[in-house]
């Protein structure tokens, strides 16, 4: 087999109807992720809301954790699904197809249930203290949710290698954080004197497993007939390889989006936690668009990874990064100098992460102008240089959040994601312009230089 990095498109797209899909993928991901981000939200206020700042904490808190041992779980089979399923289905190499989805299954599987276990004794151990009893309850419901959550990143990521974007997002987007929505108010109405963050974890394991299931029926009706009838063909190590290198890398951008919540549940109180996770779900609102094409562009990416397709792939970049820029600039702004009484929906005692809120804001919109270095690196070979660069960040954030946690609270957590994660995607970009001939930023290629060969 070929190794995949000298993978050509046997012919140019033909350029009305590539860019048709583009629009079309684009847009159905960015709606996808409005409606995503608008569920969350309310799932966010609705907690906040019923449950208090310190029951909000315990929930946000135990989600952070499940977030790290996901990614540990997954082992970066998510990302090479989604960049190798695209080429064996060019390629038409069904057999390999097939045996990697069975791998990264099984792989997956018997490591999420190992985490899983582990979860058990370590929440004990981290939180043994009575007034930190609803954190340590939460993580124990939640330990389920780490096969359920990896194996749906897995369904999710072969189908957006298949590139059907739509039905990829749809069971982790808007099927569970609408049941958990649904589920949280019926407690309310239903049962309120069981209402809280061990309780409303519990709904949130049973809509990830009807997630899953909805996940694995959408992916089954996708998968070409080949894959039905032919029998599967294994490289494990290969595919190991590849897959470490891109577990350090989302890892590690995973340990900067969650480190900091972690960090705030061991050494401060649960209340600092659920002022510190309102205002973090604010900025990351500012994200989404640059996720959304993020999800369309990565098959894309590494299907025009060739020489005649580089000028083309310069120009979806710069439009992609300047239009998630300035759709959300307004937003952005607003919660820079209004930040606070955005807050007061959470509930008044939220308006004391103002600050915290507008050095996160200044820290996203950075972020989503740095542009997507970690994504065009990553689709096209060179893992092991974006591996590197998080590996750094995320060990200077977990330090600087040791330094300044003690002494700052939220605003030095906050601190100590902009300065990792901004320091981060400026390097990925220096990287993307240096080592893939590309520009990521809002800048394009503004400040001189022009596209050139990937592994030139």
């Amino acid at each position: 087999m070929k190794p995949i990095t000298q993978y050509r498109p046997n012919r140019p797209e033909v350029t009305g109807r590539f860019r048709t899909h583009l629009i079309r993928g684009a847009a159905g991901s960015f709606v996808i992720q409005v409606g995503f981000a608008g569920l969350a939200f309310l799932n966010s206020i609705l907690l906040a809301r019923l449950l208090g700042a310190g029951g909000y904490g315990a929930f946000a808190n135990a989600m952070a954790w499940i977030s790290l041992l996901v990614i540990a779980a997954s082992f970066g089979f998510g990302t090479l699904l989604v960049r190798d399923v695209a080429i064996y289905r060019s390629r038409r190499e069904w057999a390999a197809f097939k045996g990697l989805l069975r791998f990264s299954d099984c792989f997956a599987l018997a490591l999420s249930a190992i985490l899983s276990i582990i979860v058990f004794a370590v929440a004990g151990c981290v939180f043994p203290a009575t007034d930190k009893e609803a954190m340590r309850l939460s993580l124990w419901v939640a330990a389920p949710l780490v096969p359920l959550f990896a194996l749906s990143s897995l369904r999710e990521s072969a189908a957006r290698g298949l590139e059907h974007v739509l039905r990829a997002l749809l069971p982790g987007m808007i099927l569970r954080p609408g049941l958990l929505l649904t589920g949280i108010v019926a407690i309310y109405l239903f049962w309120p004197d069981l209402l809280s963050a061990p309780a409303a974890m519990a709904v949130n394991v049973c809509t990830a497993a009807i997630a899953l299931v909805a996940g694995e029926f959408w992916l089954r009706r996708l998968l070409p007939s080949e894959v039905k009838r032919i029998q599967p063909k294994y490289n494990c190590k290969s595919w190991l390889k590849a897959a470490f290198l891109m577990l350090i890398y989302s890892g590690m951008q995973t340990i900067l989006g969650q480190a900091d919540i972690v960090m705030l549940g061991a050494m401060r109180s649960p209340g600092d936690v659920g002022l510190y996770a309102a205002s973090s779900r604010l900025a990351f609102l500012l994200v989404y668009v640059m996720m959304a094409s993020e999800i369309i562009l990565a098959p894309i990416i590494a299907r025009l990874n060739g020489k005649e397709e580089k000028e083309r792939l310069q120009k979806i970049l710069t439009r992609a990064v300047r239009i998630a820029f300035l759709s959300v600039l307004p937003f952005g702004l607003i919660l820079i100098f209004a930040g606070g009484n955005i807050l007061l929906l959470f509930g008044h005692e939220f308006m004391a992460a103002k600050t915290a809120l507008l050095i996160l804001a200044v820290g996203r919109l950075a972020d989503v102008a740095a542009g997507s270095g970690a994504l065009l690196l990553g689709m096209t070979g060179y893992e092991r240089t974006v591996a590197i660069i998080f590996s750094g960040a995320a060990l200077e954030n977990v330090i600087l959040n040791a330094l300044l946690i003690p002494k700052y609270g939220i605003e030095g957590a906050a601190f100590a994601l902009v300065i990792s994660l901004v320091g981060a995607k400026l390097l990925l970009s220096m990287f993307a312009v240096k080592n893939a001939g590309l520009c990521v930023t809002i800048f394009g290629t503004l400040l001189g230089g022009k596209p050139v060969r990937i592994g030139a």
